[in-house]
């Protein structure tokens, strides 16, 4: 059998990816139900979420077609199936060719260096123009796009298609006759497509220039070529309502997607993690060389650590099933897998190249996750844990200032999806807020304080004195402790309590309970008692001392500054830029990238909780950002004030 081809479809929601999908396996042979969307969230909702998979035989060879959603807080699912593909389709609806989530993927498609051929849906709706469609494809996606079928509509009925370089007609459902000016039409592509496909073959370029014959093995060879370069992109037509235009997409798949390269050593790339709920934990893989077996041990390149392969599941329709062995080019699912990231290279030998890791976005939306009852909220931390691992764009974590529970995503639909399935799949409950800042405090000067710790019981008493010095220290320095003291005036084994006591109260905070950063506390002086003094007494006295000082020290808050990366089409640049100067934003430039503008910027976190709906708001969500924390810097004056006096009465100063 020929090596599997893997396929993925990739387009907006609304073009019809997942019925095309189902449709093809139908025409392909596959019999009882074919379900991708198979989640109760899915079902419940009536799009699709995670990545789903599914797999046929078509004329000797095997299909595996990868289907994303085309929502684009999902845009994971599209980097995971991309990086699995041979080929990617770009599904496009006929009536809406040029949408959010198709320039989306086509960009990712470009990044990840994947080839591509697009397919118009939904041909059988009323008022397409299928020149107008083309037209609007390429202006959006490049000139690189040539139709390789003319649409033969009849008003506002889809009777078929005219294959271009067959001069055939095709997927007709009717005795129509193919009208003579759409034979011309394909007569005048024909020549041009022609000159463009001779351009991957240098002995093809002399033919078309002495006006020779190619024959159909020289055209389809020439055009696999430019596929796979990059330089010709197919533009096939049809309707999975209809049938009409499948059985010519599937022959074009198999037709211009590359073979796997294979390679003498088995490795195979792991690009989605999955939690079936009557098989566990799966690892989906495409072997990209040799083949793999239940038994075979190898190596994860990742950490070096030897992997025991358990089960092996291939599939059949959208099924999943036990096999012995999968071959390269293969879609696998692995059961009882351990320590197994997403993007791991799996490998016979440690000593193979792994794949590079796969380039996620980073979460840009995040909130605060609260459960609705004490008794899951030990279950809910355990079960997001778990959760986060199989997705790159999700992240939990406790933050260490504000204590809560931070759950990060793309967007409030992805969150929302998450907090759905911790109900119906783990019976915890759960609601969102928005989250608290994580401020610092600190020193704009330097003070010095003394503080005598004296207390006497029936028995031994404590007593310490330490006189301190602090002083501001430059951003991100953290903190610095120093022994001044000289002569023994306090012993050498209660400083590291002198010490101790400092970092106490500097996690105490000084004007609202944030931690104290960037300070450098100096011990210069202090005094002990020979039978009363103790490590906990200097402790006290020393934390006691640093609240002296620090309130003489000009204490202000801290808060995190992000670096905002915004790529946007041009027309949005100018109301991006005027509603980041209103968050308190700094542009730091602009370049252009591709027909979009790129803005570099910092901004307050304080500003941009909210900045992924906001910004979707503001572009019709045709603009994209990524954001990481940068630093700590001052917070202004009439803000802090504001952020004191909202700590003060107990409120939410987020």
């Amino acid at each position: 059998m020929a090596k599997a081809r893997t396929v993925c479809f990739v387009g907006h929601s609304g073009s019809g990816k997942t019925a095309l999908a189902g449709a093809l396996l139908a025409k392909a042979g596959v019999k009882g139900e074919i379900a991708f969307d198979q989640s109760p969230e899915e079902k419940r909702r009536g799009y699709s979420i995670d990545l789903s998979i599914g797999a046929c035989e078509w004329k000797g060879g095997r299909l595996n077609l990868l289907v994303t959603p085309g929502l684009g807080e999902f845009v994971e699912e599209i980097y995971k199936a991309v990086d699995a593909a041979d080929l990617v389709v770009l599904v496009v609806n006929a009536e809406k060719p040029i949408e959010v989530v198709t320039e989306q993927a086509w960009e990712i498609r470009k990044k990840l260096g994947r080839p591509a051929l697009v397919f118009v849906n939904m041909l059988d709706k009323p008022n397409v123009d299928p020149e107008k469609v083309l037209s609007e494809l390429q202006d959006a996606l490049g000139k690189g796009l040539w139709p390789l079928q003319l649409p033969i509509r009849a008003g506002d009925k889809f009777l078929g298609l005219f294959d271009i370089l067959t001069e055939k007609p095709a997927a007709f459902q009717s005795k129509a006759e193919v009208p003579d000016e759409v034979k011309a039409r394909a007569e005048e592509l024909r020549g041009e497509l022609l000159e463009e496909i001779a351009t991957f073959d240098d002995a093809l370029v002399e033919k078309v220039l002495a006006d020779e014959p190619l024959s159909p093995e020289e055209i389809a060879a020439a055009l696999r070529t430019g596929v796979a370069e990059g330089g010709i992109v197919p533009v096939l037509w049809g309707s999975a309502q209809t049938g009409q235009g499948l059985e010519e997409l599937l022959e074009a798949v198999f037709a211009m997607a590359p073979e796997p390269e294979g390679g003498e050593v088995t490795r195979l790339r792991v690009f989605s993690l999955t939690i079936d709920p009557y098989l566990g934990r799966l690892a989906y893989a495409k072997v990209l060389a040799g083949s793999v077996g239940e038994g075979d041990s190898l190596f994860n390149l990742r950490t070096g650590d030897k992997v025991q392969i358990r089960d092996v599941y291939a599939l059949s329709g959208t099924k999943l099933e036990k096999t012995g062995r999968a071959e390269v080019g293969d879609v696998v699912a692995l059961g009882k897998l351990d320590g197994i990231e997403l993007g791991d290279t799996l490998a016979a030998s440690a000593d193979v190249e792994p794949v590079p890791p796969i380039p996620f976005p980073k979460p840009v939306f995040s909130r605060a996750i609260v459960p609705k009852s004490q008794a899951d909220d030990e279950k809910m931390s355990v079960v997001l844990r778990d959760l986060v691992t199989i997705k790159a764009t999700l992240d939990f974590e406790r933050d260490p200032v504000t204590k809560e529970a931070i759950l990060s995503g793309m967007g409030d639909v992805q969150l929302d999806v998450l907090a759905e399935r911790l109900r119906t799949r783990y019976g915890v409950e759960v609601e969102f807020r928005v989250p608290k800042i994580p401020y610092r405090e600190t020193i704009r000067k330097e003070a010095t304080a003394q503080y005598r710790h004296k207390k006497q019981t029936g028995g031994r008493g404590q007593f310490g004195e330490v006189h301190l010095r602090i002083e501001p220290l430059p951003r991100g320095a953290g903190f610095e402790f120093v022994d001044e003291t000289k002569g023994g005036c306090i012993p050498g084994q209660f400083i590291p309590g002198v010490e101790k006591g400092v970092r106490e109260a500097m996690q105490e905070g000084i004007l609202a309970g944030y931690p104290v950063v960037d300070v450098k506390a100096a011990v210069f002086y202090g005094q002990y008692h020979p039978v009363d003094s103790s490590e906990l007494s200097f402790k006290i006295a020393a934390r006691e001392a640093f609240k002296l000082a620090a309130q003489k020290a000009e204490p202000t808050l801290l808060e995190p500054v992000m670096a905002l990366s915004v790529i946007t089409p041009e027309a949005f640049t100018g109301d991006i830029i005027s509603d980041l100067n209103s968050r308190r934003g700094r542009i730091l430039g602009m370049e252009s990238q591709g027909g979009k503008t790129v803005i570099k910027a910092e901004v307050p976190l304080a500003e941009v909780l909210s900045y992924a709906l906001d910004l979707k708001s503001l572009t019709q969500g045709r603009a994209t950002f990524q954001m990481e924390f940068l630093r700590y810097d001052y917070v202004p004056a009439q803000i802090q004030e504001r952020v004191l006096a909202q700590v003060k009465a107990g409120g939410d100063e987020g």
